[in-house]
């Protein structure tokens, strides 16, 4: 995963124009959630790839993130594995 981090204002001013950047160039998202009294998110897919803008309703900060999906998947069942072993050891006291 690819994540860009970038500064946002209460007014959420920048994720309007980041939006709109990358609407004109990949096309209308395939989810879109108005950063209003909720998490602002926009959701492309390109084949292999998940491009992602999400602006946290409580945060400073908002992400462009990109994501390979095999490899997303690949690390989800890694992490099932490592839990499933993990959890599965008796436990020893405090």
């Amino acid at each position: 995963m690819v994540v860009y981090h970038f500064p946002l204002s209460m007014s959420r001013e920048e994720f309007y124009v980041l939006f709109e950047q990358l609407k004109k160039r990949y096309g209308q998202p395939k989810k879109y959630v108005k950063p209003w009294l909720a998490d602002g998110l926009a959701v492309w897919n390109f084949g292999d790839v998940r491009m992602a803008l999400l602006a946290p309703w409580a945060s400073w900060a908002m992400y462009l993130t990109y994501e390979h999906l095999p490899l997303v998947k690949e690390v989800e069942k890694s992490d099932a594995e490592v839990y499933h072993r993990e959890t599965a050891k008796p436990k020893k006291g405090l």
